[in-house]
């Protein structure tokens, strides 16, 4: 069985193209079974999969298991982030149901994006990064932490207050958004 994760955090370059014509299958077959509602997805899952397993291929040890229950381990972790970025993604409400009937859908949704757009601009920055960065581009807390080279818990603060700032200063279609305190309902 070749040792293809410890050459490639070595930086054997050629291990990386050993490592795809390896796990290439394996990876494609799992990203398939796991992204199976949107198969459009699944070459951009795959390549994740890859660079995270390059980015952390270190961390194999060979006295913990195989190298193919190391690289499944990390697809799967991987996949499963992927699809719940693709559930999220997709399952985001395409029409306003709750408008009221002698809102003009138009107008509304241009007054309210303008709002929200003006209210993200007068965020912190550091406030107005983090939600980008989640939005956008679909960062964990823990990766937008390693990206701004922050603790964990000051991109979540960063997140909730960037978020209570929007909700607080936008009042969608002149109703005030309510805001809880504390976990009660």
């Amino acid at each position: 069985m070749p040792d293809l994760l410890r050459q490639i955090s070595a930086g054997d370059q050629t291990a990386v193209v050993a490592c795809i014509d390896e796990y290439g299958g394996l990876i494609w077959r799992l990203a398939q079974r796991y992204l199976s509602q949107c198969p459009g997805e699944i070459e951009d899952a795959v390549q994740e999969v890859f660079v995270d397993l390059w980015t952390h291929a270190s961390r194999f040890d060979p006295a913990r298991g195989s190298e193919p229950a190391f690289v499944a381990i990390i697809a799967h972790r991987k996949l499963i982030d992927y699809q719940r970025r693709m559930k999220v993604r997709f399952t985001l409400p395409i029409e306003d149901h709750d408008a009221p009937a002698s809102l003009d859908p138009a107008k509304g949704r241009s007054d309210d994006f303008t709002k929200i757009a003006q209210a993200f601009d007068q965020l912190p920055p550091d406030e107005r990064n983090a939600i980008w960065m989640s939005l956008n581009r679909g960062m964990s807390q823990r990766q937008i932490a390693q990206a701004t080279a922050s603790p964990e818990g000051t991109v979540k603060s960063r997140l909730r207050r960037g978020l209570i700032r929007l909700c607080e200063s936008v009042a969608i279609n002149d109703r005030a958004v309510p805001m809880r305190k504390g976990g009660g309902a």
